[in-house]
């Protein structure tokens, strides 16, 4: 009876023990089940947060990418126009310049009339020759000749300013020397000097402005073989038997200045194969060489020296 009491509770043991397994078998399952049904609501929540993170990047790069190309069509549009704009404004430029180089060309056929001309040179100083090199396309030096009562007369002048002002001031020197020998028959150079300054001061010289020239004007009587000369800031170089001499000067302009006395007549006799060469400071204030510096007047006077016989 204790051994069948004993079965009958080793019985009851075991099935309450299998019933524990099976109902803990039965919650690990349940449990593993929740658990992976929870991992899979994790995943499908990391892949709903994923894409949504992912299109709303996408929307604000659109944005931006939308914005940048709206910015760029505008850009373009301006830039566009102001290139419309740039290309008629340089149209208009171009045809301003080539106006006004018309202009100045124009300009310059007219100074080069007033001009010494060559033929007339030919024929009264067949011996001679001319530098004119203008940095312009006009210029305020100049050189100028007639023949009247049977004297030459010839200048080389330099005018105040440069291009077009300059030669502005070339043409109207050049018509008050004309004045001065044909309509008042002045005829010593000094004299002429005196009449030509007295027209740029009654005519331009106002506000205390100092218009005028710096020059040399010969008055060449080849018959006697006599040259009178007047110069205004500017000295002839006269070179005869191998020397060379720079001439008197007065040490003041053509037109106002701080000295205005009556410019000096002076006077040179010359013979066969002497030289005389007159010039304005354009060649001697040449920049150039390794030092960049100035021609200056020393190394031109010493350059005519040597070349003089050629």
């Amino acid at each position: 009876m204790n051994n069948a009491e004993v079965g009958k509770k080793l019985s009851s043991l075991e099935y309450n023990y299998q019933i524990e397994q099976d109902k803990k078998i039965t919650e690990l399952e349940n449990e593993k089940t929740r658990l992976k049904h929870q991992e899979e609501v994790n995943r499908q929540r990391i892949i709903i947060w994923s894409i949504s993170i992912f299109l709303l990047v996408v929307f604000v790069l659109s944005i931006f990418i939308y914005k940048a190309y709206k910015q760029k069509e505008a850009a373009n549009k301006i830039i566009s126009s102001q290139k419309s704009e740039m290309e008629k404004q340089k149209n208009i430029v171009e045809e301003k310049q080539k106006e006004i180089l018309d202009s100045i060309n124009y300009a310059k056929r007219i100074q080069y009339a007033l001009l010494a001309h060559s033929d007339f040179l030919q024929i009264t100083l067949p011996q001679h020759f001319i530098l004119f090199k203008p940095k312009d396309v006009v210029s305020g030096d100049f050189y100028w000749a007639i023949e009247h009562h049977n004297f030459i007369y010839a200048a080389v002048c330099d005018c105040t300013g440069h291009g077009v002002p300059g030669a502005f001031m070339s043409v109207l020197n050049i018509g008050f020397l004309n004045e001065a020998i044909k309509e008042k028959n002045i005829t010593r150079p000094n004299e002429i000097f005196n009449y030509v300054r007295k027209k740029l001061i009654e005519n331009l010289s106002q506000d205390e402005q100092k218009d005028g020239m710096d020059g040399v004007l010969l008055c060449i009587d080849k018959q006697n073989k006599k040259i009178t000369y007047a110069a205004a800031n500017n000295s002839p170089v006269y070179i005869s038997n191998n020397t060379l001499h720079e001439l008197d000067k007065d040490k003041m302009p053509v037109g106002k200045g701080i000295i205005e006395k009556p410019f000096t007549l002076y006077s040179l006799n010359y013979n066969e194969g002497d030289m005389l060469y007159i010039y304005t400071d354009g060649y001697a204030d040449q920049f150039g060489g390794p030092k960049g510096k100035k021609f200056k007047y020393r190394q031109l006077n010493d350059m005519l020296l040597n070349l003089h016989t050629q």
